[in-house]
């Protein structure tokens, strides 16, 4: 079951609200921490084991650090419009809750019925902190989640959570730091006031990177520069060489992998192509040719927490077509939100409420499409 912040603090990855919270998403920079590491203090020789570690990570964040320079508080001015949000500070205690008001509209399921509502609410993230040296480390227990989140942040002043502190990519565990100085094209902020806490980014000279120029718009429209060199053909290819080999089990085909694209795929061995373009590719495998073709109506519309994306695609061999098709939308509507459409909808259910509400809407025709080319390929 998901929960109705696990929906909600997906927005929270995507806009880049701030490591602390990422971390609840699976971020890898954020250290898994044993939960017996919150209850005793760290060793004095555990602190001075990793003092080597984290100096030279906040060597190379010094440029972007300085408290309070010129070009820092202006990009402070600038960007602290952006991620700003109450919190509670209980200093004795090392602990803050900060609160997130979200709006967003949900497709409900109730006693068989879909109703479309629109949801106001408050997310309140709770985290205990400690300080290693000038070291300021963030940690974050999920209830009944055995595994610690932990963030390390350097840059603002010793035993004091207020202050502007920047996010590092070293790990923290059982009171040591250990840090792999991985480079990092922007480093972000986390200012904590006395009452709200504001998330800004900016480059090594200190100046502000716009929050709008690291993640798309909500309805950004993303066409692939070349949907044929892409994952998705790439496990087409390998299935189709699985088959010719006898294997019909293993065919591993996901049409999202058609958005998927890293410098160019690596073609098999045993693929040979003759034609290729955007929207179509002719290739042979064990002497038999194929021609694919994508629909140029395949598009994926991106929002802050998923998207929208849709697929179609030929594939002939002869005079043998194997035709699929793929939708799916996470943004249900008033007009999708019916109960005619509950055979197309993906369900989910919050465990605080126990609603029960669409988490998307969904048509498509996989397992034709692999029995289909199971046909064709052999």
């Amino acid at each position: 079951m998901k929960t109705v912040s696990g929906k909600t603090f997906i927005i929270s990855c995507i806009v880049l609200l701030s490591a602390i919270f990422i971390s609840a998403c699976g971020d890898d920079n954020s250290s898994s921490v044993p939960d017996s590491s919150l209850e005793s203090s760290s060793s004095v020789e555990d602190i001075e084991s990793s003092s080597d570690a984290i100096s030279s990570e906040a060597s190379t964040q010094s440029s972007a650090t300085e408290p309070y320079s010129s070009a820092v508080a202006s990009a402070k001015d600038y960007c602290s419009t952006n991620f700003r949000y109450k919190y509670n500070h209980d200093d004795a205690n090392k602990k803050f809750t900060i609160f997130e008001d979200h709006s967003y509209d949900e497709c409900q399921h109730l006693n068989g019925n879909y109703t479309f509502a629109h949801i106001d609410e408050v997310l309140q993230h709770k985290r205990s902190y400690i300080f290693v040296r000038d070291t300021l480390v963030i940690i974050q227990n999920k209830e009944g989640d055995p595994d610690t989140m932990a963030t390390v942040l350097v840059g603002g002043s010793t035993n004091n959570l207020l202050g502007d502190w920047a996010f590092t990519t070293c790990d923290y565990e059982a009171g040591s730091i250990s840090c792999n100085n991985k480079p990092k094209p922007y480093t972000i902020h986390y200012v904590f006031e006395a009452d709200s806490q504001f998330v800004y980014y900016t480059l090594a000279d200190g100046s502000c990177i716009p929050p709008e120029s690291l993640m798309p718009s909500d309805g950004t429209l993303d066409k692939d520069e070349s949907y044929t060199d892409t994952y998705a053909m790439r496990s087409l290819y390998e299935s189709i060489i699985n088959i010719k080999k006898g294997d019909t089990k293993n065919i591993s085909f996901y049409p999202f992998d058609f958005f998927l694209q890293s410098g160019g795929i690596t073609v098999p061995s045993e693929v040979t192509i003759s034609s290729q373009s955007k929207y179509a590719v002719t290739f042979t495998i064990g002497g038999q040719e194929f021609s694919a073709t994508i629909g140029q109506n395949t598009h994926r519309i991106q929002y802050y927490s998923d998207s929208q994306s849709e697929v179609d695609l030929d594939l002939a061999s002869g005079s043998k077509v194997c035709h699929l098709h793929y939708f799916r939308d996470a943004k249900l509507t008033s007009e999708t939100c019916k109960a005619e459409n509950a055979p197309n909808f993906e369900l989910d259910t919050h465990e605080e409420t126990g609603v029960e509400y669409v988490d998307s809407y969904n048509v498509e025709n996989i397992d034709e499409f692999k029995a289909c080319l199971i046909t064709l390929a052999q």
